[in-house]
């Protein structure tokens, strides 16, 4: 997938903890919560280089912001990757889907 000229891939995110936050987000701020979706799940160049300060809710509706403010500051507006961060979303989404109770009882041992 493109970015603008970058190469990026996505990747499901390991952490469901961080994908409910990241849905969260989206309920909040549609943009920001979908481009945070992209930056926990983008990998390569074009992956957005900006960092996760903690892990509460706000703080991944302000990573989404950054999310959206690099990419502004590379001349890329929201039309340039808004596929790509609704791919990340639906990354996120199977990470959560994933985890019925039946799941997370298999996993724990229980």
């Amino acid at each position: 997938m493109q970015i603008g000229e970058q190469q990026i891939e996505l990747v499901k995110p390991s952490s469901v903890a961080d994908c409910y936050d990241v849905l969260t987000a989206i309920g909040a701020n549609a943009i920001r919560g979908q481009a945070a979706a992209l930056g926990m799940c983008a990998r390569g160049d074009g992956r957005p280089v900006v960092r996760l300060k903690s892990k509460s809710a706000a703080d991944w509706l302000a990573y989404g912001g950054a999310v959206v403010d690099y990419y502004a500051a590379k001349g890329l507006g929201v039309a340039d990757w808004i596929e790509a961060a609704q791919g990340a979303l639906d990354l996120v989404s199977e990470a959560v889907a994933g985890t019925s109770s039946g799941e997370v009882k298999e996993a724990e041992g229980n």
